[in-house]
């Protein structure tokens, strides 16, 4: 069993070894990705392309696995190009996964990543080994903000967002869909926390980073049928790709702070008419909670990642906050630190949906559960004790003092649908005093003070100038 720490240690000499490749997009990704499945196909020596589909789901011709092409590299600039458009051609249920321009390969002239790949030997690696291998990679770029495209959570939060949704399964067989996949950490991480039958599904636009899910899929195990037919490259918000009919029991979402276009025809798309406005074009947020809401089954549960300033935002956000609220679909807004999205030192919320209708709203305020320095560090941004805090509270709707309430709906009414924790939630400490060591506290440095200005005076009395004989005055007065 290869280490944890091994394997950490692995990727971050991938990231010294590339430089270049990550400033341009995936392509370090797609050499990695490339290695790994080389590897885990010549540890089982297949006999013919056949017996590699049927165990490991795809197949690299022997000529075009990673140290060939790497050699070849050397001679041939269009040695990559030709290895991922023969992968295409072998594999046609994962033709889109590598990059079909050459171009975008061309442009690589450091080949030192190449050479520490060649170095490492990944045939001993276990299927969860080389997809630890691919996570801490993505963690460690995304963390060092070395993609043009770095919009997943932390792991930490994705463990969050999980652990809250698996509390919310009641069957064995559940459907997930992310609509904003980027790299599929999100699925694959409420994949390995959820004991039921789960079926993925995902969304993205980008079409680097779908290639970036793809590859990660494949590495996680997922089999190419159901990489090829569950995962599309599309515009959520536009709704082009789904059927408006499809539901999902389950819908984790962290989108991207964004604008969109918000095109007043969209008023007429049920998912916007009922409400009757569309969110502002700068702010995209509350468009991809409608749209997510569209797409949850009736027992679903959905959780968004948003920066708070959802919760309490006028015009026309708070018209779709008041319609939310009064269809009793909000039914938990958790308050997070600094760094839960993506290290970046602002605050977010965790908002929970549901179709069916929620009494009260549970109200968490973790923001001072942070780990101090987690944002400069790249660290947890919650602690052990916090992270265990919100689930635990969570799971049982508990109100803690200065932590958690269950807010009814006549309140926040009141607030004029105002969303925002500390209306509801009293965080004021009353600092007790006492006196008698603040009164000998104040004396003390009385005394000090008393001291420094005799020293002083002694000291303008020995320069005998009139600036001094004026300073000493000053002084004087003063006491």
């Amino acid at each position: 069993m290869i280490s944890k720490e091994r394997i950490d240690q692995i990727s971050k000499d991938i990231l010294e070894s590339s430089g270049f490749a990550f400033e341009k997009g995936i392509t370090a990704f797609e050499l990695l990705a490339c290695k790994i499945l080389s590897d885990r196909q010549r540890a089982i020596k297949p006999v013919n392309k056949d017996e590699s589909i049927n165990k490991i789901g795809y197949y690299i011709e022997p000529n075009y696995l990673f140290e060939k092409v790497a050699q070849r590299d050397r001679t041939n600039p269009e040695s990559w190009y030709e290895a991922f458009q023969k992968f295409a051609v072998t594999n046609p249920l994962l033709s889109d996964m590598f990059t079909s321009e050459y171009p975008h390969l061309g442009e690589i002239k450091d080949k030192s990543l190449e050479d520490y790949l060649t170095t490492c030997d990944f045939t001993g690696f276990s299927v969860n080994e080389s997809s630890f291998l691919f996570d801490e990679l993505l963690e460690n770029c995304y963390s060092d903000h070395r993609m043009l495209y770095s919009g997943d959570a932390p792991k930490q939060m994705r463990e969050l967002i999980a652990e809250i949704l698996n509390s919310e399964v009641k069957t064995k067989k559940v459907s997930i869909f992310d609509p904003v996949a980027m790299s599929g950490s999100l699925l694959l991480t409420l994949k390995e926390k959820f004991p039921s039958n789960v079926e993925l599904y995902g969304e993205e636009l980008s079409s680097d980073i779908f290639r970036l899910s793809k590859m990660n899929m494949l590495i996680h195990g997922i089999d190419a049928q159901t990489i090829h037919d569950n995962f599309v490259r599309g515009d959520f918000l536009k709704d082009e790709e789904l059927d408006a009919n499809s539901k999902f029991d389950i819908i984790p979402m962290t989108p991207p702070f964004s604008s969109w276009d918000a095109n007043p025809e969209l008023l007429n798309d049920p998912c916007f008419s009922e409400v009757g406005v569309l969110p502002p074009k700068s702010k995209a947020d509350y468009a991809y909670v409608l749209r997510g809401l569209q797409h949850l089954s009736e027992d679903g549960t959905m959780a968004v990642t948003l920066p708070t300033g959802a919760l309490f935002r006028s015009a026309a956000e708070g018209e779709i906050r008041k319609y939310l609220l009064e269809k009793q679909n909000i039914h938990a807004v958790i308050s997070l630190p600094q760094g839960a999205r993506n290290y970046m030192a602002i605050y977010t919320v965790l908002l929970i949906f549901k179709k069916k209708k929620t009494d009260k709203i549970l109200f968490i305020d973790a923001s001072r559960d942070g780990v101090k320095n987690a944002t400069r560090l790249k660290k947890n941004f919650l602690t052990e004790e916090g992270f265990a805090k919100i689930l635990n509270t969570y799971c049982n709707r508990e109100e803690v003092d200065r932590y958690s309430r269950l807010v009814s709906l006549d309140e926040i009414r009141e607030n004029d649908y105002n969303l925002n924790i500390p209306r509801y939630i009293d965080t004021f400490s009353e600092k007790k005093i006492d006196v008698e060591a603040t009164m000998s506290f104040l004396s003390a440095k009385q005394k000090v003070i008393e001291t420094s200005k005799k020293e002083m005076i002694e000291l303008l009395r020995k320069l005998d100038t009139p600036e001094a004989h004026q300073a000493i005055k000053a002084v004087s007065i003063s006491e």
